[in-house]
């Protein structure tokens, strides 16, 4: 289990920073193509959107598992350890009921776009490419809190990072 955990989070850093690297690189192109040539390349900004959609949820989800999201520390710290435990795994169901939002409405919107075969402007490209990624990247953000919630109700702490 610890060697599957070492794996995902390595997947998960590795994909952020090629798609931001990626991302970056493209945004490059496309300013100097701008500036140069005078014309812009328009599928260097589909390519940045789908990037940055998934970006958005596997950094929500590497933010998870670094702690990094926000929150009322000052709050929470002056209350007794038990109600703080009860407190961050009432932070995780309610993170999980809106994984689950984003799964169930994120499958339904991905189904409709590709069964109507929605495309992008640009390349033409499925729609339903761009969608996909809300519930597959709500399901990595369920995972990572399911783990958080096991681990404050355990007492465990995340050696694995």
């Amino acid at each position: 289990m610890k060697k599957t955990i070492q794996i995902l989070n390595q997947l998960e850093d590795n994909i952020c920073a090629v798609i931001l690297a990626i991302m970056t690189v493209l945004a490059f192109i496309n300013v100097i193509a701008r500036y140069v040539f005078l014309a812009s390349l328009p599928w260097v900004e589909e390519l940045n959107k789908l990037g940055l959609v998934i970006l958005t949820y596997v950094g929500a989800a590497v933010a998870l598992k670094n702690h990094a999201h926000l929150g009322l520390s000052i709050l929470t710290d002056r209350l007794p350890l038990t109600a703080q435990k009860v407190i961050s795994v009432l932070g995780c169901v309610v993170g999980l009921f809106f994984c689950y939002i984003g799964i169930r409405y994120g499958y339904a919107m991905t189904a409709n776009e590709f069964s109507h075969h929605v495309t992008t402007q640009g390349m033409q490209w499925p729609e339903g490419m761009f969608g996909m990624w809300l519930p597959v990247g709500c399901v990595v953000l369920a995972i990572r809190f399911i783990q958080q919630a096991i681990h404050v109700f355990t007492d465990k702490e995340e050696s694995d990072k």
